[in-house]
């Protein structure tokens, strides 16, 4: 498992650093913001469609490891073309859809290893990848701009290369027994049993529902909280500040609750937790000074941060082991695809006038909708299979 937490720190840090550095790295160049946006969306984008088959596949693999790398050393390949395009518009948008395409891997393929590698200690090793999840979020973006301010973007985007060569090779030392049963089965069928079994299993079908309209309703305050920053006469550029106090606080949150998730349903924790993050959304307009706004936020993460360690447990609970790597990939998808589309409405909504304290309110709303959501469609007269 700590080899494990290496390569998977490695790669999830170099995959949050792409959303900073990519954008500066194009805005140097070209001078437009719409053209990042447009290089930024073709590295997103592929990676909703992709999940599914990428997921099947992995479990099919004789050594799931060497597909996981090779997602790496893919993204250190791009990356190092990206410095090498210099402007050329067309290069750039088709070396970020060829590194988005294997996107899922990195977040649920990895996922998916864990219940094989932390046999001895679940819930531990599923908290401890959370807590990895949690610490790139902060680490990613800042090293990002770090690296962007002292040396340019270009160094930043060469950064993303050397972290994921690092975590390609620190995957392939891992030993990781294939899907037997997997293995056997055609790739299509088993792409099939793995939606199905998605759609089917009540519990997962809701806390997969919860989780991805919550978080396509977060990417709302991609440019509400900006937009909410500059309405109380601060800058913009603290939004990064505010994402980081959060993901210290979900770290918490974690670190606080991790012994006491094993004993509860995960998708019940997903279910209570999003409206009592709503709750904790809702005060964000109310203070007038960054210092209120921020301790706000830190609270906001802490009851947040047990929601993705339930979601992965919920995954791993309600999932054979030859469809987890589907599942995962899958969930991961959703969840970026969601997330794209709730980017998109707060930029319109924000062009439109919407004040943003409103914008942060329909976040809050969208929690709590999530988790009504979620306890719908989990029901189920069948009883469902639960692994230990």
């Amino acid at each position: 498992m700590r080899l494990y937490l290496c390569a998977a720190a490695l790669a999830r840090t170099a995959d949050e650093m792409v959303g900073v550095a990519l954008v500066l790295l194009v805005l140097e160049r070209t001078g437009d913001a719409a053209l990042s946006g447009a290089v930024v969306a073709a590295y997103t984008v592929p990676s909703v469609l992709s999940g599914p088959l990428l997921g099947a596949w992995l479990d099919r693999a004789r050594r799931p490891v060497i597909a996981l790398a090779g997602n790496q050393f893919l993204l250190a390949a791009v990356a190092l073309g990206l410095v090498l395009a210099g402007d050329r518009l067309a290069v750039l948008l088709g070396l970020a859809f060829l590194g988005g395409t294997t996107l899922p891997m990195t977040s649920g393929g990895f996922s998916s290893l864990v219940p094989r590698l932390g046999r001895d200690d679940l819930p531990r090793a599923t908290a401890a990848d959370a807590l990895v999840f949690n610490a790139a979020a902060i680490g990613g973006p800042a090293l990002a701009g770090v690296l962007s301010t002292v040396w340019g973007p270009a160094v930043a985007v060469l950064g993303i290369s050397g972290l994921s060569l690092l975590g390609g090779l620190c995957t392939t030392a891992l030993r990781v027994p294939p899907h037997e049963a997997a293995r056997r089965a055609p790739l299509l069928a088993a792409m099939r049993a793995g939606l199905r079994h998605l759609a089917t299993t009540a519990p997962l079908r809701g806390a997969t529902a919860a989780t991805v309209l919550s978080y396509g309703t977060v990417g709302l305050l991609s440019t509400g909280l900006p937009a909410h920053l500059a309405s109380l006469d601060l800058d913009e550029d603290l939004a990064g500040v505010v994402w980081a106090v959060f993901e210290a606080g979900a770290i918490t949150g974690v670190f606080a609750l991790r012994r006491h998730l094993p004993r509860w349903r995960p998708e019940r924790v997903i279910f209570t937790l999003l409206p009592l993050y709503g709750l904790a959304v809702a005060v964000w307009p109310l203070p007038s000074g960054l210092g209120v706004l921020l301790a706000l936020v830190f609270v906001g993460g802490v009851v947040d941060g047990p929601v993705l360690t339930a979601t992965m447990t919920a995954r791993q609970r309600y999932t054979p082991e030859e469809l987890l790597g589907q599942v995962s990939t899958t969930g991961a998808s959703l969840k970026i695809g969601g997330y794209a589309v709730g980017a998109a409405t707060g930029g319109w909504l924000v062009a439109g006038g919407l004040a943003p304290a409103l914008v942060i309110l329909l976040v809050a709303a969208g929690q709590v909708a999530a988790a009504g959501l979620g306890a719908l469609t989990a029901r189920s007269r069948h009883p469902v299979r639960v692994s230990p």
